[in-house]
C-alpha cells in the first residue's frame, strides 16, 4: 500500500500539499513513485520528444488518463501497471 507520506514527499525536506504523482508497479510487487506535477495535464511535458521544449506544439496533448499512463509505461518496459494518485492518497486512475 502506498502511503500519503510517500506521495507527498519531495525527499528534500518539504512536502507537496496539492498535486499528483504517477506510480509504476513491477512484477516483484515493488513500485516507483515518479515525478510530482501540479496538474495531471502537466505530466505531458515529460512525454515530449523534444529537448528542450520550445513551443506548445512540442508537448503531446492530454487525451485521457489511460493514454497518459500508457505513454508513461512505454518508457518503462519493466512496469506491469501504472496509476495516477493525488498526493493526499486518492487514486485517480490505474491500468
Amino acid at each position: 500500500m502506498i502511503s500519503t507520506e510517500e506521495l507527498k514527499s519531495n525527499k528534500k525536506g518539504k512536502d507537496y500539499s496539492n498535486g499528483y504523482r504517477i506510480v509504476s508497479f513491477y512484477p516483484d510487487g515493488s513500485y516507483y513513485i515518479g515525478e510530482y506535477c501540479k496538474t495531471i495535464e502537466g505530466f505531458m511535458i515529460g512525454l515530449s520528444k523534444c529537448d528542450p521544449i520550445i513551443s506548445d506544439e512540442d508537448t503531446p496533448k492530454f487525451v485521457s488518463y489511460e493514454d497518459l499512463l500508457k505513454r508513461n509505461m512505454s518508457f518503462d518496459k519493466k512496469a506491469i501497471g501504472c496509476a495516477i494518485y493525488k498526493v493526499d492518497g486518492t487514486l485517480i486512475y490505474k491500468i
